[in-house]
C-alpha cells in the first residue's frame, strides 16, 4: 500500500468528523500553527465537542484510523489528563513513523485550557469551525510577568540549593547519575531564565524549540553546555552559575512586557 502523506491523514480525520453535528469545530496546530511542519512532523489536532460526546468521536476517529490502513501502535492517556482535555496517539501502519496523529479533544464547555493564546501555541489551522469557536486569546501582559519574576525568584532559590550536586557524583565516579543532575538541576534552570528574557510567552517550555524562540548565539553556547566529557563538569557547572545568575538578575518587568509586545 502507498505510504500515507500528511494530507491524506488530516483529510481522512476531517471528512470523519466534519459531518458529525456533534463535533463543532477542528484544527491542527504544533508545527503547522508556526508554519514550520515538516516530514518529520507529527498531526498535532484539537477539535471540540459536545461535553457527552467525547467516547463516540474516539470510535469516529479509530474507525478512520483503520480505513487508512490501522495502527502499529495506539495509546490513549488516563484520565484526568495534565491538560485536563482526552488524548490519543496514534502510529499508523502506512506513514512514516513520525507522522503520528496526536488528537486533543475538548468539551465544548471546559474550563481548561484550549491552547488558544495563539503567541504562546500558534495560529491554528482551522479545518472547520461551525459555531465561531476558534478565536485567539491573548497574553495579559501584567499578569504574565508578575508569573515569571515570582518563578525567577523561586528559580534563583533553588539553583543556589542545587546547582552543585552533580558534583557529588562526579566526585565518587558515577557519571551517568552525575549528568542527570546536571541537566535538572543546573542545565535546566539556566534554560529557563534564558527563555524568560529572550521568549517570555514559552518560557516554561524547557529545551522545546530552543532552536527557534533563542538567538542563534545563545543556543550555540547552550550546545557547548550540553555535549562535553565528564572530566569538564566542573567548569561546565561553572560557566552555567555565571550564566544563570547574570541572566536571572537582569531580567524585568519591563522587559518581558516589550517582549511579548513585540
Amino acid at each position: 500500500m502507498k505510504q500515507l502523506k500528511r494530507n491524506d491523514v488530516v483529510n481522512a480525520l476531517v471528512n470523519a468528523l466534519e459531518p458529525l453535528d456533534y463535533v463543532h469545530t477542528f484544527w491542527e496546530g504544533g508545527a503547522a500553527g508556526f508554519e514550520r511542519a515538516d516530514k518529520w512532523s507529527d498531526v498535532d489536532a484539537q477539535a471540540i465537542v459536545d461535553d457527552d460526546r467525547i467516547e463516540d468521536v474516539f470510535k469516529v476517529v479509530d474507525e478512520a484510523v483503520e480505513k487508512l490502513g490501522g495502527t502499529v501502535a495506539k495509546f490513549r492517556l488516563p484520565e484526568p489528563t495534565w491538560h485536563g482535555h482526552s488524548q490519543c496517539f496514534y502510529k499508523l501502519k502506512n506513514a512514516s513513523p513520525f507522522l503520528l496523529i496526536d488528537l486533543a479533544i475538548m468539551k465544548e464547555h471546559t474550563e481548561a485550557d484550549k491552547f488558544d493564546v495563539w503567541a504562546t501555541h500558534g495560529k491554528p489551522i482551522v479545518k472547520f469551525d461551525k459555531k465561531g469557536i476558534v478565536r485567539e486569546v491573548k497574553i495579559d501582559p501584567e499578569a504574565h510577568s508578575e508569573a515569571i519574576l515570582k518563578r525567577r525568584d523561586i528559580l534563583k532559590n533553588l539553583f543556589e540549593i542545587f546547582y552543585i550536586m552533580p558534583m557529588k557524583e562526579t566526585n565518587r565516579g558515577n557519571h551517568i547519575e552525575a549528568m542527570f543532575f546536571y541537566l535538572g538541576q543546573t542545565y535546566r534552570p539556566l534554560v529557563e531564565v534564558l527563555r524568560m528574557k529572550h521568549c517570555p510567552q514559552r518560557y516554561n517550555y524547557a529545551t522545546r524549540y530552543v532552536y527557534y524562540d533563542l538567538p542563534k548565539d545563545v543556543v550555540k553556547r547552550l550546545e557547548t553546555l550540553t555535549f562535553f566529557p565528564p572530566e569538564e563538569m566542573e567548569t561546565k557547572i561553572e560557566e552555567v552559575r555565571k550564566w544563570f545568575l547574570e541572566t536571572a538578575n537582569s531580567i524585568s518587568a519591563a522587559e518581558i512586557k516589550h517582549r511579548l509586545g513585540e
